[in-house]
């Protein structure tokens, strides 16, 4: 799996080494921003409530987030609904539609790596 921060940000999902996906997606802001490197999947949900702080202090609860893939502390791609992606809107995590993060979940089972440029 690959995360690329380069905009427009995408994710491509890398099957036996042939790209077989590819997917806009949101990373994080400059105050929260998704850490670069490469992590394994440590833990998975199709869904789960999200929940912590907002840079401003204030507190937020998404409950219904589908198609998680834990792979770097907080840090997941999942599916999220935003009117456009491509660009740094979340707090760390991997955003992307609901439908492209439905077509990438069974592909990142705990273990898999998941990549993270600039």
């Amino acid at each position: 799996m690959h995360v690329s921060e380069t905009l427009p940000e995408t994710v491509t999902l890398y099957v036996n080494g042939v790209a077989t996906f590819h997917t806009l997606a949101n990373t994080g802001i400059s105050v929260a921003p998704t850490s670069l490197g490469t992590y394994p999947v440590y833990l998975r949900y199709t869904s789960q409530t999200m929940s912590g702080t907002n840079p401003d202090g204030s507190h937020y609860s998404d409950a219904g987030i589908p198609w998680i893939s834990y792979f770097n502390g907080g840090e997941a791609l999942h599916g999220f609904i935003r009117d456009t992606y491509g660009w740094p809107q979340s707090l760390g995590c991997v955003e992307m539609p609901f439908a492209s993060a439905a077509t990438i979940w069974p592909h990142t089972p705990i273990g898999t790596l998941v990549t993270v440029t600039s």
